[in-house]
Parts: C-alpha cells; sequence; structure tokens
C-alpha cells in the first residue's frame, strides 16, 4: 500500500467510497501505533451515474444487451398472453437506448445525479420485472415443481403452520401435491426415495408469513423468485460502482434464472450470505451493534442449507488471522465471538424443532451427508460416465474431506492471498464430493464476487504475511489431495454391465424393457439396484423381472428391468446408460452407452399444402440420414411408411393405396436404391373430412423395434 497522501491500488482501479482514517477511531479492545492508518469502505450509497471509462462502456452496453435479450425471451408467448408486447418493446427499446447511450460522449445529463440515477435504477427495474415476467410464463407453461426440495419446504411450512413436527412425518405427498416427477426425487443407493426433511428450519420457515396470510398457490417458487430478485438488487448497490451492471449481468445469466424457477432452493441464503460477505473482514476493527450483521446474515444463511457450514472454518480462522494482524487485544475471542454469533443465528431457528425430536432433527439436516446416489458435474462424472473408479463412493468422502483440510491449511498458511476465493472455497470442496451438483459451484459465486471486490485493505497489510512454513504445507496438502483422488478414480467398479436387449413403445419412441447382462468381479456378494441415467439425469430404479437379487463373486447372470412409469423410459433416438448402485459396500458401476438407432428417415416432400384429388398419384421419396442429417447411401434397407387418420374422437382407419396395395394397407414396405431413397406413390380412393396422415419408419433387424421415424405428411383427398 502507499503512504498517506496516496491513492490506492483499488481507489485506481475504480472502487469508490475509499477514505483513509487513522485505525485507532475503528479499532475494538486496542490502541495503534502511532501514525498508522487504515483505509476504509464506506457503507454503499443508492446514488449512481453514468459512467464514461470504457470499462463502464463495456459494461453497460452487455447490460443493453441484456434487456433486448430478455425481451426476446418473453417474446414467444405473446400470442398466448398479448399484453406481454408491451414489456417486449420497452424493453427492447431501453435495451438498444442503453447501448447507445454507452457508446455516445459524455451526455450533459449524465453530470446531473439525479438524472443519472433515474436512468440506472429504472434499468435496475426492467431487468427485475423482465425475469418475474419471464418467471411468472414458465409457471403458466409448467406448474409443476421442477424439485423434490422446493416441494419439501413448502409441504413442510404446512406441516409446521398446523402444529406438527415437520421432521417427524413423511414428505412423499408433497410429490403429488406439488406434481414433482418421480425424475426430481433423490434415492438411496437401494433405489428408494428419500421422503424425510433434509433440510435445516429455515428453510421452511421463510414461508410461514405467506401461509399464514392464506397464499398457498406456488408459493415456493415465488419465495425462489424474490430471493434472485434481492440478490441482484442486493449484489447492485453492494459492489462498487463501476462494477454494478455486472450484477445485472449475472443476474440474468440463463443458468440462474433456470435454477430459481425450475426450484433449487439454494437461492434462499444468497442473499443472506451475500450481506456476511461484504467487507467480512472488517469484523474486528468494527464497533456497535453493526459488526454482528455479517456472522447473523452468516448464521441465518447456514440455517437454510448445508453449503454454508463449509464455510465456518474459514470465516472464523480468516477473522482470527485478521484480529492478529489488526493488534486487537484477544483475536482469539474475536474470532469466538463471530463463530458464537453465527451459530447463535443458527440456532434460534432451528431450536423449536431439536427440541421437539433432536433425533429426528439431526436426522433430517444430516441426509445429504448419508447414502444416497452421486450425481453431478463434479469429478464424479468420471466414475459416472467413463467408468473411471466407482468401486468405493465412500473413498469420494474420504477425497472431499482431504480436500476441505487441505484448503483449510493452505488458507490459513497463505493468509491474506486465499482472502478473496473465501466464499468460493466451498464451491471447490463441493466439486469433489460424491453430489456435485451444479448449483453448488455457481450459486456462491455472486457472494464471491461481493466478498472479494469489497474486501478490506488496511495499512500495515504486510503484518498479515503467509506463514513461514507454508511451502511444505501446501506441498502435503497437494499431495494428500492427489492420492485421495487416485484412490477415488483408482477403485475398480465392481460390475460390468452390458444392454444386450431392449423392448421399445414402438411410436412413442421410448425403451420400456431392457435385458442385461451382469458380471461381479469383486470377491464378495453384491444386491444391484438400476437404474438409467439420460443426459445426466437418473430416472426412478427400475425393477428386476428376472435374474437373481444377490450376485455372488464372479458370477454372470442376465437380468429383465421393466420401467416403473413413463418417466423413466429413455427414448430410443438419444443413447442412454444402465447404472448399477450397490450399499454396503457403496458402489456405483455403469454400462457403455447404449445408442438404439443412428438412422431416421426424412420425407420429401414435407408438406403438401393443397388438396389431392381422388385417383391423383402422389410420389413420396424417404431418404436415409444419420444422427446429423447426412445422407446414408445405402441399398436394401427396408423402409415402412405407415397411414392413419387422427379424428377428434380417436384414429380412424384410412384408405388410400401405397405402391398399388390394397387401400387401407399399412404400413407397406419399400426398399433403399443404392442412393439410400426409398419411393412411395400414394393414391386417395375416399374423401374425408380429415387428413390422412402418413409417417415412415426404420425397423431394427435382430430386435425388431421400429426408430428412426420420419416427420408426419398429412394429405388431404377430395373428389374435386
Amino acid at each position: 500500500m502507499e503512504q498517506n497522501g496516496g491513492r490506492s491500488l483499488s481507489e485506481r482501479s475504480g472502487s469508490v467510497g475509499l477514505a483513509e482514517r487513522p485505525q485507532s477511531n475503528d479499532t475494538v479492545g486496542s490502541r495503534k501505533p502511532k501514525g498508522r492508518h487504515e483505509l476504509r469502505v464506506s457503507p454503499p450509497t443508492l446514488t449512481s451515474e453514468v459512467p464514461t471509462g470504457l470499462g463502464d462502456r463495456v459494461w453497460w452496453t452487455l447490460v443493453g444487451l441484456l434487456l433486448i435479450e430478455w425481451s426476446i425471451r418473453i417474446y414467444g408467448s405473446v400470442t398466448a398472453f398479448p399484453v406481454i408486447i408491451l414489456a417486449v418493446v420497452v424493453l427492447g427499446a431501453w435495451g438498444l437506448a442503453t447501448v447507445g447511450i454507452s457508446w455516445m460522449p459524455e451526455p450533459r445529463w449524465s453530470r446531473h445525479s439525479t438524472l443519472a440515477t433515474l436512468w440506472v435504477w429504472t434499468t435496475v427495474f426492467l431487468v427485475v420485472a423482465a425475469f418475474c415476467i419471464w418467471s411468472a410464463l414458465q409457471i403458466h407453461a409448467s406448474p409443476g415443481y421442477g424439485t423434490d426440495e422446493i416441494a419439501f419446504d413448502q409441504y413442510a411450512a404446512v406441516l409446521a403452520s398446523h402444529g406438527m413436527n415437520p421432521y417427524v412425518h413423511s414428505m412423499a405427498p408433497s410429490f403429488s401435491l406439488y406434481r414433482v416427477p418421480p425424475d426430481s426425487f433423490t434415492y438411496s443407493l437401494t433405489g428408494h426415495p428419500v421422503t424425510n426433511l433434509s433440510y435445516p428450519a429455515l428453510a421452511f420457515e421463510l414461508y410461514l408469513p405467506m401461509l399464514k396470510l392464506g397464499w398457498s398457490t406456488q408459493l415456493a417458487v415465488i419465495v425462489n423468485l424474490a430471493a434472485w430478485a434481492a440478490t441482484i438488487i442486493g449484489m447492485f448497490v453492494l459492489l462498487p460502482k463501476r462494477l454494478r451492471p455486472a450484477a445485472l449481468v449475472i443476474g440474468s445469466l440463463s443458468t440462474y434464472v433456470a435454477y430459481t424457477v425450475g426450484g433449487v432452493t439454494d437461492v434462499l441464503y444468497v442473499p443472506f450470505l451475500m450481506i456476511a460477505a461484504y467487507q467480512f473482514n472488517r469484523f474486528p476493527t468494527r464497533r456497535g451493534w453493526q459488526r454482528y450483521i455479517g456472522p447473523v446474515m452468516f448464521g441465518l444463511a447456514m440455517a437454510i442449507k448445508q453449503t454454508p457450514w463449509f464455510l465456518f472454518p474459514f470465516l472464523v480462522g480468516g477473522i482470527w488471522l485478521e484480529a492478529r494482524a489488526a493488534k486487537v487485544k484477544r483475536p482469539v475471542q474475536q474470532a469466538a465471538i463471530y463463530g458464537a454469533t453465527a451459530i447463535t443465528a443458527f440456532v434460534v431457528p432451528n431450536l423449536p424443532f431439536a427440541m421437539w425430536n433432536v433425533h429426528a432433527w439431526l436426522s433430517g439436516v444430516l441426509t445429504p451427508f448419508t447414502h444416497v446416489v452421486p450425481a453431478g458435474q463434479g469429478i464424479v462424472g468420471l466414475s459416472l460416465f467413463t467408468r473411471l473408479g466407482g468401486g468405493s463412493l465412500g473413498a469420494y468422502s474420504f477425497l472431499t474431506l482431504v480436500v476441505f483440510l487441505a484448503l483449510f491449511c493452505a488458507y490459513l498458511a497463505t493468509y491474506p492471498a486465499m482472502r478473496a476465493l473465501t466464499f468460493l472455497l466451498p464451491s471447490v470442496i463441493l466439486f469433489f464430493a460424491s453430489r456435485s451438483f451444479g448449483s453448488y459451484m455457481v450459486e456462491l459465486i455472486p457472494v464471491a464476487f461481493v466478498g472479494a471486490v469489497t474486501v478490506h485493505r488496511r495499512r500495515g497489510e504486510e503484518e498479515l504475511r503467509p506463514l513461514g512454513a507454508w511451502p511444505k504445507l501446501i506441498g502435503v496438502a497437494g499431495v494428500l489431495c492427489v492420492a485421495s483422488v487416485a484412490l477415488a478414480l483408482g477403485s475398480r467398479q465392481p460390475l460390468v454391465v452390458h444392454v444386450v436387449g431392449v423392448r421399445t413403445t414402438g411410436q412413442l419412441a421410448t425403451v420400456e424393457q431392457l435385458n442385461l447382462q451382469v458380471t461381479n468381479r469383486s470377491g464378495g456378494p453384491l444386491t444391484p439396484s438400476f437404474t438409467i441415467d439420460e443426459g445426466g439425469q437418473l430416472t426412478t430404479f427400475w425393477s428386476a423381472a428376472s435374474g437373481p437379487k444377490t450376485l455372488a463373486a464372479h458370477q454372470q447372470a442376465t437380468y429383465t428391468l421393466q420401467s416403473p412409469n413413463f418417466f423413466s423410459q429413455p427414448g430410443i433416438g438419444g443413447g442412454f446408460q444402465v447404472v448399477a448402485f450397490t450399499a454396503g459396500p457403496d458402489t456405483v458401476s455403469t454400462s457403455p452407452p447404449y445408442v438404439p438407432t443412428t438412422l431416421h428417415i426424412g420425407l420429401t416432400p414435407d408438406a403438401i399444402n393443397q388438396h389431392v384429388a381422388l385417383g391423383q398419384s402422389i410420389t413420396i421419396r424417404a431418404d436415409l440420414y444419420d444422427d446429423i442429417d447426412r445422407r446414408v447411401a445405402r441399398a436394401g434397407v427396408p423402409v415402412y411408411l405407415g397411414q392413419v387418420i387422427y379424428g377428434q374422437q380417436g384414429l380412424i382407419l384410412s384408405e388410400a393405396s401405397i405402391n398399388g396395395h390394397a387401400p387401407g394397407q399399412t404400413p407397406v414396405v419399400a426398399y433403399t436404391n443404392r442412393q439410400g431413397q426409398a419411393t412411395f406413390r400414394i393414391v386417395g380412393t375416399q374423401a374425408t373430412a380429415n387428413p390422412v396422415y402418413f409417417e415412415a419408419n426404420l425397423v431394427n433387424a435382430s430386435q425388431f423395434f421400429p426408430y428412426g421415424y420420419s416427420e408426419i405428411l398429412p394429405i388431404r383427398f377430395t373428389t374435386q
């Protein structure tokens, strides 16, 4: 840092509201050496200005572009909701104006703080309003809750509002009550859905005021939306002025808005944790009740979900080091005060239920750490999709613990080098867990951003020197992490699973039965439970119609699996894999990807837009295409063309003649020539009020299931 009279690095980079002040005027329980100064970041203000630097122009250009993007997103619903065109026009126009203004020479009115503030806050309002409008349209299109967690929270709130302890009741009724699809359940390794409340009490207590007012329809989703809107506005207020447009950019990213309206409840703790992150390291030197805002908000965030729990040791350790560097008396006490305040804030909303039944409460809040199926975008994906590791899910738990301890040691040893990363560290830890969903990674980034850019840098920062042994500590921690990764990825999957046959639903184009060959290559008996992974989403576990319940060591067996519901049936065109879990030992084994089909049919012409007279011949060409729509020149492939009338009261047999066959015969087969083309000649023999619908498909040569369906071609036959 520079000496008195100079500008700090954060000031030169655009952080506003920094002013020098003697440290002795802003400390608790100590006297500073004479002449020692610190930089103080003043509280955020609501005033804004239209900035004119190059970086500012880029940020506001992005904001204008996102307003236009919001306009495009909601445009698709204007037919059903014509009034939305007003929002489309306003958002598009304001977005264009924002882009234009950001690249104009500094306008005179921008020097007038009132006009500038009005423009900026109108832009903030429009971004939040666009998000709310888009979310309302998504709810209308798909009103069912998208996750079990959001359904659990609202159902738990309903139980609590009626004087019942949700931790001792099953959450299973919430599945049908809030129309949660079975593929969105959380399953144990044995295939049973998790039905106990799995979150701290504040996760559902947030809903109680609205329930008391009689509001229950889509309540949990609306609370999610309010939390994300608060996040956008809170981030805008807390960030330095030149970075405030980033709040609008981040708040509009598709991942965040999709998670929010889709039912990911991590968003509930983000506003609380964001306030805790703001200038979090100033706790030791603050005075008055304001110093407790941060730890209280942190405790409330922990009372909503378990992810913030991983932050606790890092924040307490960081506060201890900050107090020690600031020469505050009893730095350990300062860290203890911070930790005790956070724990108190966590305990207060949870205490009634813990006292009601402590075992049920503990069992609930610790459920995510027990035997549930692995999933997510973290390192566990290597086991789920490349069959690298998986022989010990416990190894992932050990790996997570090692990474946690290694990061904690590195954090303390190198402080303040890692200080700006404080609120991002839980995402790093959970990346190595057996359940490492994308929400665990992205939801903390806005919080970490606020914490990183508002961190308080004081005169005498050199006193926060890393510990002398930090290179050795980092080296040892790194070796332990690498060894733990090798252990997790080196444990061989115990089962070898191959799909040897399928049975499909025909025109529904889904798989409803599987034949598997499974070999137990481990040294002990295993009891597998099977499910399907399609696009990274695990389905309801499939039931075994045949095959042994327990596979002995080195035994090979054939299983026939049947789908439990339609949601669990994978499509025959996209590919899927079978996943086998065992409990005790906890393992996962996966089959190679199974892609039932690679070819499909395209019809030429794909539309006939005029009536066709009876007796008139229409020639239709069916072409073979591969999975990226390249023409396939292959002779002798049978192509089947079917016909039917989809009447208002049901299916009606049609009477067209295909390739000279008897009227109404369906399907009719034709074989491809050397160019991969099959030809059909269609003649209408009966005029009907409804068109006749034609569709071509292929048939698997060994298992005889239809696939590769073409588009549907309607033809209306008339007498004239």
